[in-house]
């Protein structure tokens, strides 16, 4: 059976498509992506059925959302960006120019609860790998940039392949849309939105559901740190704790573990934790009580780096002691 992946029609309300594009930006985590989110956004509106009238009325809303102060440099490039293309491919062009429509072969029966958190997984770090060289070495390579590392474009395009060549039914793709599959010890936060951008648009959505900042994982420990070995699994069960002065992340520990780090500044519990939402947190304190815990706090986005002949994660790494 073959037939168009854009499972979704609604009537046209090009104030509130762009409010859902705009919303969506004011959330993004990697700024890099933006190109991603507007080209599949895009594509989205497109295949609604857009005519000359709404493409009008989108460039005027554009205009009036630059002049918001509140968007970013990023941002603002990004608009700019996509009401040139739009001038250029609907308004001005005497034939225009009509994105590219993925298409499936196959329709798949609905991937299984117990398949998903495997599937998200192989599909970001095994399967997209190797669809990004394939793309690199095909004939399209020339027109691959590639300064500077990876273009997002290009891994938004070879997770839209990968998908449409899997054939995932509706379903499946709400399945890949939610948070619960989702770990930092699997995933980079970056591709996980990209992956976010292409499923919405072949199910033919432009508002993304809410993100999670949990759950969080160990990435590295200071050597004196005083935790005990199995801190790890204490980070799985670990609590996000917004707080007045700010967000906190708290990892439980039991009393009998809390005894045995010195209650004497500074109290060596180095140690680093990252979450869902791509950021690293430090740990700052221990919290006595009765139920004792150590305290992290965010200090920035952890980032994969593409610019050499192999794929680097730059990390923080704690030097001890540290309070």
């Amino acid at each position: 059976m073959v037939g168009f992946l854009v499972m979704q029609s609604k009537a046209f309300d090009v104030e509130e498509d762009l409010e859902a594009l705009l919303a969506r930006m004011r959330q993004r985590l990697y700024l890099e992506t933006l190109p991603v989110l507007t080209s599949y956004w895009l594509k989205t509106v497109f295949a609604s059925g857009y005519g000359r009238r709404q493409w009008k009325e989108l460039t005027n809303l554009l205009k009036r959302a630059l002049g918001e102060q509140l968007l970013d440099g990023p941002s603002r490039q990004a608009i700019g960006d996509l009401q040139t293309w739009i001038q250029q491919s609907f308004l001005l062009a005497r034939q225009p120019r009509q994105p590219k429509l993925s298409r499936s072969e196959r329709i798949c029966a609905t991937l299984s609860s117990d398949l998903l958190k495997p599937y998200i997984s192989r599909l970001l770090n095994e399967w997209l790998p190797a669809e990004v060289a394939r793309l690199f070495v095909n004939e399209d390579a020339s027109s691959l940039p590639i300064d500077g590392g990876i273009p997002a474009l290009v891994i938004g395009r070879a997770l839209e392949d990968l998908l449409v060549r899997e054939g995932l039914s509706p379903r499946a793709l709400e399945m890949l849309l939610q948070p619960e599959p989702f770990s930092p010890r699997s995933v980079y936060t970056a591709e996980a939105e990209i992956l976010q951008d292409v499923i919405l648009s072949l199910l033919g959505r432009v508002w993304a559901p809410p993100r999670s900042v949990m759950p969080a994982t160990l990435l590295c420990v200071a050597p004196d740190s005083l935790l005990p070995e199995n801190y790890g699994e204490a980070v799985d069960d670990a609590l996000f704790a917004p707080q007045p002065e700010g967000e906190e992340v708290h990892v439980p520990i039991s009393p009998a573990q809390a005894l045995k780090i010195p209650k004497d500044e500074p109290a060596r519990i180095g140690s680093v934790v990252v979450t869902m939402d791509g950021r690293w947190w430090e740990a700052v304190l221990l919290q006595g009580g009765n139920l004792p815990s150590v305290v992290y706090r965010p200090k920035g986005r952890l980032r994969l780096d593409y610019a050499a002949d192999h794929v680097r994660l730059r990390v923080p790494w704690p030097q001890p002691p540290l309070s």
